[in-house]
């Protein structure tokens, strides 16, 4: 195959991709207007799908974090997270803390990680019989995900048995418990606490290692609060997102065959790929924490009164007609702007180079490995099992064989 022959697919032919939003509608949003939601915490807030207006609120200082996380603050979580949550800082002190992982999480930081990703992958996919039948999900996506976080961080892949279990309940954040979902909040909080106050050991190679000996840096330095926030970030970020895009992009190259077969024969093409995918794909069932405006915004169509809460549909926004024809398509030779999948301005996410590192390389062993993998026969995709949560939703399982 190549490039002029790729029929381009749709992401609406993948079945059970897209989730169910999270929130209640009270008046239908469009491109051309926005419209009101009711938030999980029961809050109203206007709800903005287009794209230009969504990056203006995204860049917006006087569109601020810190209130939604305070009690009875309108949220899309069930629970309050940790303050100094990157994601819930503000100016100035969101710089402060982002200046001090910046480098590390840039692609020149994480380029050491490369081999070390390329390696495991390729350890995990030669323990299967490639000729048979095995889990990706369980068998290599899973383990692979986990075993480069914890090399990133300098985490004993041993302990990974005992955080792991708070790590999928904090970012499922399933609404219907949680009195579990707090508790092991603050075990996994506790868990890299004791990292960071000497109670447990880390190799030296690791971030946790590297950001307790620069913590001086910081500028006033960083308390042991504040660097835990960050590990946490990076902990649930570095495993479980990366985990979700990686999994669901990998389900739908597998179902759309003709995909799996171009990034195949034109590995190249395989880093454009992922990032239509990451355009196309929603982590949970939520895609954007909620701003309060501080001041008046004005946006393309119409003004937003201080004092309201913003739902900067994210999701929606990368799916803007305006911006990114026949947007459904998956379409590797798209000549588009910035997509907002890893959000902007301040907030944009820590680890999106990360992703990009991880999910590209896994994907460009397991191709040139198993150029022939495909979703194994006996069980149709729609009845596949998910986890389904509010920050993370994707497949249990993804049965495969080559064919």
């Amino acid at each position: 195959m190549n490039t002029q022959v790729l029929e381009c697919p749709s992401i609406t032919d993948v079945p059970n991709y897209d989730c169910v939003p999270g929130y209640e509608v009270i008046s239908q949003a469009t491109y051309e207007h926005f419209g009101m939601i009711k938030l999980l915490s029961g809050h109203e807030a206007y709800h903005v799908m287009n794209y230009h207006d969504v990056k203006k609120i995204l860049t917006n200082a006087s569109c601020i974090r810190s209130p939604s996380n305070s009690p009875e603050g309108p949220s899309i979580l069930p629970t309050l997270t940790p303050k100094d949550l990157l994601l819930n800082l503000d100016f100035p002190e969101h710089g402060r803390m982002k200046r001090f992982v910046a480098k590390d999480y840039s692609t020149s930081g994480l380029s050491w990680l490369k081999e070390y990703i390329k390696d495991a992958t390729e350890n995990l996919i030669m323990e299967k019989t490639i000729t048979g039948t095995f889990d990706l999900y369980k068998d290599t996506l899973d383990p692979v995900a986990i075993k480069i976080n914890c090399h990133l961080l300098g985490i004993p892949i041993e302990e990974k048995d005992y955080f792991r279990v708070f790590s999928v309940t904090v970012q499922k954040s399933d609404k219907k418990n949680v009195v579990d979902l707090i508790e092991k909040f603050e075990k996994l909080y506790a868990y890299l606490y004791e990292h960071v106050t000497g109670k447990r050991e880390h190799y030296k190679h690791g971030l946790i290692s590297k950001f307790l000996s620069l913590r001086e840096s910081a500028e006033p330095p960083l308390n042991n609060e504040e660097l835990t926030a960050i590990l946490l970030g990076s902990l649930l970020g570095g495993d479980q997102n990366v985990l979700t895009v990686m999994t669901k992009i990998f389900y739908a190259l597998l179902y759309l065959r003709n995909l799996w077969q171009f990034i195949s024969l034109n590995p190249i093409y395989i880093p454009a790929v992922v990032e239509e995918l990451v355009r196309l794909t929603n982590l949970g069932d939520a895609s954007a924490f909620p701003r309060i405006a501080i001041s008046d915004i004005e946006l393309s169509n119409g003004n937003i009164p201080a004092g309201s809460a913003i739902y900067p549909d994210v999701f929606l926004a990368n799916r803007d007609p305006s911006v990114f024809p026949e947007p459904l398509i998956i379409n590797p030779f798209r000549n588009s702007v910035r997509h907002l999948q890893f959000g902007y301005g301040m907030h944009h996410c820590m680890g999106q180079e990360l992703a990009r590192l991880e999910i590209c390389s896994i994907i460009s062993v397991v191709t040139e490995l198993l150029p022939n993998l495909g979703l194994a026969a006996g069980k149709s995709p729609k009845d596949y099992a998910w986890d389904e949560g509010i920050i993370l939703r994707r497949p249990k399982e993804l049965p495969v064989q080559t064919l």
